[in-house]
């Protein structure tokens, strides 16, 4: 499989951000549960989170279907051989 360092680094940047959204996100939905805070301001907290979340997801598909595109590509090219010259 073709994954250069930055390609690979890239997809586990937007990983690590959509791990953080989604613990944000839930620390939101976990707030509205209590009876005592106001439900609106972590609600659209929650929202916020969510939509980021997304984003992140939508960036690591892009990743892994150019990762996907270019093993396609190799495979159909085949492996390529080395040339000695003596």
């Amino acid at each position: 499989m073709i994954a250069d360092r930055e390609t690979f680094t890239e997809f586990t940047v937007h990983l690590k951000r959509a791990s953080d959204a989604l613990l944000r996100t839930a620390q939101h939905l976990a707030a509205i549960c209590r009876a005592d805070l106001e439900p609106d301001e972590h609600g659209a907290g929650a929202l916020d989170e969510l939509i980021t979340m997304a984003m992140e997801l939508a960036a690591m598909e892009r990743t892994l279907r150019a990762l996907m595109d270019a093993n396609r590509e190799e495979a159909v090219e085949g492996p390529r051989r080395k040339v000695v010259r003596s």
